[in-house]
């Protein structure tokens, strides 16, 4: 049956992959655009063929399976730098806060296809060393009972605390920030939502809002009142959602979902993930269309967001690979490679409060660059990089390709170590850590995205901890 099943998903990867191809040829002959864009049409469609082979020898080999981290990254890696290009090639929109950026594409192209490589020999790799896989054991592994008995009142406990501390800390934070309770409590919905200066101090406070993810998985899965899960994740969005954090409300709502399906070890069916799609689309772009008006005190109607307008947002979110062209233009033609600068050293301070460091730079020197690159107002309206604009700013073309290689060797661990785990516990902090790809891959910006990470999983590493004293 599993053979059957790997079988059967590999002539249908296989049979869409080819049918996309000559698509894809047929609109690139078609197309009427500059020479510019129709070079870069073409260096996507070769991305497109390189990667695709990728994909469909990774199926072949180990069955694949949706919820691995490689589906997930190449989704995302594919429609910043393959099928959103083509989009705004074939729509002519190729112009970014008033620059073109387009004859530098298909370097970047180029480059993000050799990133792409390093993160799929990383992910193949296990413990240096080509990984060979029979069969697809993040589904079809025989089930077993977890070494450890897991203690469902304790972790329920902790879990309950956690959460009640790190929602009060939220709290603190916006309140501090000039929103009012009653503000905070609504979502908006009614109350003052001023924002103060002074909430630049309290940086290091913002960061226990993403305690609440690990903490709100934690009792859904151990916890017994339902009452109380509904209300604390209605709270808990509405803290996201004042926040203007629209990746991370995905990346909660999601988490319980794969949770379900992991354990119970099904898979959900093409038409549950086209409802999902379209359930996201509309979300996110509610959420983009009304979050600076609500994170910066302003209320929320029912015209701000409709179907038209909620693809055009979530299609921005891909559009910041234009951002990425124009570092590739203008690194190192202009200034030098970071060296470690956003990394390292800004990731290092990052968690010091400004309260404490009164001369602490405002933001890294990776993000001055989108200014010096495009111009003071993309700076200012916060637009960001994909994951390879990072590293490729940092160290170039060869930084790309060694921390992809390092990106996927990391997901793979993470595979080996929680997803073909049959704890619950461990399925939880897969659950999170599959999900946070969504943030990585799309916001290039490590000394955020460690932190995220961090304390997405901290009320699971401290459960970690304690029981690690226990032993002593």
């Amino acid at each position: 049956m599993v053979k059957k099943n790997k079988k059967s998903r590999f002539l249908l990867a296989l049979l869409v992959y080819i049918s996309i191809f000559f698509f894809l040829l047929i609109i690139s002959m078609v197309i009427d655009t500059t020479y510019d864009a129709k070079k870069l049409f073409s260096a996507c469609i070769a991305a497109y063929v390189i990667i695709g082979i990728c994909l469909i020898i990774h199926i072949g080999t180990s069955g694949g399976d949706f919820f691995e981290p490689i589906t997930f990254i190449s989704i995302l890696y594919m429609m910043l730098f393959i099928f959103e290009p083509m989009i705004d090639v074939y729509e002519d929109n190729l112009n970014w806060f008033g620059g073109n950026y387009t004859s530098f594409g298909v370097k970047g192209t180029w480059i993000a296809i050799a990133g792409y490589l390093g993160f799929f020999i990383g992910y193949r790799v296990e413990r240096f060393s080509f990984a060979t896989f029979s069969y697809n054991k993040l589904r079809y592994k025989v089930k077993k009972k977890p070494e450890e008995m897991e203690d469902d009142a304790y972790y329920t406990k902790v879990a309950v605390i956690f959460w009640i501390v790190c929602y009060f800390i939220s709290v603190l934070f916006l309140l501090l920030s000039g929103k009012s309770l009653a503000f905070i409590l609504t979502g908006g919905l009614t109350g003052n939502g001023d924002l103060l200066e002074s909430r630049k101090m309290l940086g290091a406070l913002s960061m226990f809002s993403y305690c609440l993810v690990g903490a709100w998985m934690l009792y859904f899965v151990y916890g017994k009142n339902k009452s109380l899960k509904v209300i604390t994740f209605i709270l808990t969005v509405f803290i996201y959602y004042i926040r203007g954090y629209r990746f991370i409300i995905i990346i909660f709502v999601l988490a319980p979902i794969v949770f379900v399906y992991l354990y119970k070890q099904k898979r959900p069916k093409f038409v549950t993930i086209t409802a999902a799609i379209i359930v996201m689309i509309i979300f996110v772009g509610f959420v983009a269309a009304a979050r600076n008006s609500v994170r910066y005190g302003g209320g929320i109607s029912n015209d701000m967001v409709n179907w038209d307008a909620a693809l055009e947002q979530v299609k921005d979110n891909f559009r910041i690979y234009k951002t990425y062209y124009a570092l590739v233009g203008y690194v190192p033609q202009e200034t030098n490679y970071l060296h470690g600068q956003q990394i390292f050293l800004y990731t290092a301070f990052m968690f010091v409060p400004r309260i404490i460091w009164k001369s602490k730079p405002e933001t890294s020197a990776g993000l001055y660059l989108i200014r010096d690159a495009i111009s003071e107002s993309a700076f200012l309206s916060g637009t960001a990089y994909p994951i390879i604009g990072e590293f490729y700013i940092e160290f170039g073309s060869a930084g790309v390709v060694i921390f992809m290689f390092l990106y996927g060797y990391l997901n793979k661990s993470w595979l080996n170590r929680y997803g073909l785990s049959y704890s619950k516990f461990d399925k939880i902090m897969y659950s999170i850590l599959l999900l946070s790809n969504f943030q990585i891959v799309i916001r290039g910006y490590t000394p955020s995205n460690f932190y995220m990470v961090i304390f997405f999983v901290l009320p699971l590493l401290f459960i970690k901890f304690l029981k690690g004293i226990k032993r002593i």
